[in-house]
């Protein structure tokens, strides 16, 4: 695991801020959260690194102040920070610093750098047209995998690159050596273009913010798969900022991070896809809400409604919320601050496994339900030989640890085999019949008219 961390303090409206980044497997993290908690002044912080007028040219005044600093640990380097300088009215570091090209941290619209590529591309354009006519060019094959993994389509199979005073430039050729620069390209495809360039530049830690910008949303559904290998291969980490649901529900589990703002402490944290939709846009506009362990008990419950022929009076939202503990977390922050409504509207169901953890650790008001099995996916993989006899076996080798091989077994079972979700939550119905109709009972007094208590 690689982990980088700072911890900013009084600078613009944060008194404090620690934030940690593991790196497991990823080499990408996503830090989402509010307006206005602090994600750009956290950009700003890397910014430092190579601008120490950073906060003077780009955000208002008393941003920061006598007693501001902030500190780094990043991997392979020294601890190093930036305290005031009143000479230079500016954060200032007399220690040792990563080369400016090892932390790059582009910033929002106007500041980021990948914003002035427009006018450096307009600059060189002479020289790119003497290349073109030079045949002093390449097939850009790295940009041209990489663009077609987001997009899917072979429209950028004719992208060449050329090389002007260190510099690549990117465009597209067509007959009689007309060509398209890159500039001239979508808004879309000339950011992605500048988050390649940014990534094959050879630095070490990439910090963006706004990385949605100017992206549709089929972009943003492929860009964490497609950015992956690129970053393997240069060794470089990337932190974005992002708002896009999109782009998130694509994150693997434990790159989301979220941060926020809890009685006048700004926290970052990992979080759950679950927990981060349902803490940032809150489905408001429904009469009660369930909350679940995670998507597979998810449509365990929607399809219980259905089975059990109910006819729900109040209008209602079924969210998995990804984890026990995610959904303690976010139970306990309805039960304060009502991101939902209020905690009688409101219940959580879990696995049989994580019930009685989950009893120990949370005492609110809100009811606390228990799935009839343990864990679904579990439940279907260790009972497969009754349950599916007719299904052969799967020929990957299975993992000895029996929470991954029944999610494994799972994917098989509904991707591979093309088994509905449905007749699985079917099988487990009919072989747990009189403890599923318990649970469907509590939920049918939860969502019909004149009851609210469960």
């Amino acid at each position: 695991m690689i982990s980088d961390s700072i911890i900013i303090n009084n600078v613009k409206g944060i008194i404090e801020l620690k934030a940690i980044f593991n790196f497991f497997d990823q080499k990408v993290i996503v830090v989402t959260g509010k307006n206005g908690v602090g994600k750009t002044t956290l950009v700003k912080a890397f910014k430092l690194i190579s601008d120490l007028q950073v906060f003077q040219k780009s955000a208002s005044l008393n941003s920061i102040r006598s007693d501001s600093n902030v500190s780094f640990e990043l991997y392979g380097y020294e601890p190093f920070s930036f305290s005031y300088n009143p000479k230079l009215d500016a954060l200032d570091s007399k220690q040792v610093l990563p080369k400016k090209e090892a932390v790059i941290a582009e910033l929002p619209i106007p500041y980021g750098a990948r914003f002035q590529q427009f006018s450096l591309v307009a600059k060189h354009d002479a020289e790119i047209r003497i290349n073109i006519a030079s045949s002093n060019y390449q097939d850009a094959d790295e940009l041209i995998e990489f663009l077609g993994k987001v997009y899917l389509t072979d429209k950028f199979s004719n992208l060449k690159v050329t090389n002007i005073k260190r510099q690549n430039f990117y465009f597209v050729l067509r007959e009689s050596d007309f060509y398209i620069r890159e500039d001239h390209l979508s808004s879309g495809e000339f950011f992605l273009i500048q988050l390649f360039r940014l990534i094959t530049s050879g630095s070490e830690l990439i910090i963006i913010d706004e990385l949605d910008v100017s992206l549709d949303a089929a972009a943003q559904v492929h860009l964490f798969e497609a950015i992956k290998p690129v970053l393997d291969k240069y060794n470089s980490r990337l932190i974005v900022m992002s708002h896009s649901l999109a782009f998130m529900s694509t994150v693997d589990d434990g790159a989301l991070y979220l941060l926020e703002e809890n009685s006048h402490e700004i926290t970052l944290e990992q979080r759950s896809f679950g927990y981060v939709k349902s803490f940032l846009y809150g489905f408001e506009g429904y009469d009660r809400y369930i909350l679940t362990e995670d998507v597979v008990m998810e449509g365990f419950i929607e399809y219980i409604i259905n089975a059990f022929s109910m006819i729900p009076y109040y209008q209602h939202k079924t969210i998995g919320v990804g984890g026990w503990n995610q959904l303690q977390l976010i139970i306990e922050k309805n039960d304060t601050e009502e991101i939902f409504t209020d905690y009688s509207n409101v219940i959580g169901i879990v696995d049989g496994d994580a019930h009685s953890e989950i009893s120990k650790k949370y005492n609110g008001p809100t009811k606390i339900l228990c799935s009839p099995v343990e864990d679904i996916e579990k439940y279907i993989f260790l009972n497969r030989g009754t349950l599916l006899s007719e299904i052969e076996l799967p020929t990957y080798p299975e993992s000895e640890n029996k929470k991954k091989a029944s999610k494994a077994y799972w994917k098989y079972l509904t991707v591979d085999k093309g088994l509905t979700k449905n007749r699985l939550y079917q099988l487990v119905i009919d072989s747990l019949y009189v403890n599923t109709e318990r649970l469907a009972n509590e939920i049918r007094a939860f969502l019909e008219k004149g009851s609210i208590e469960v």
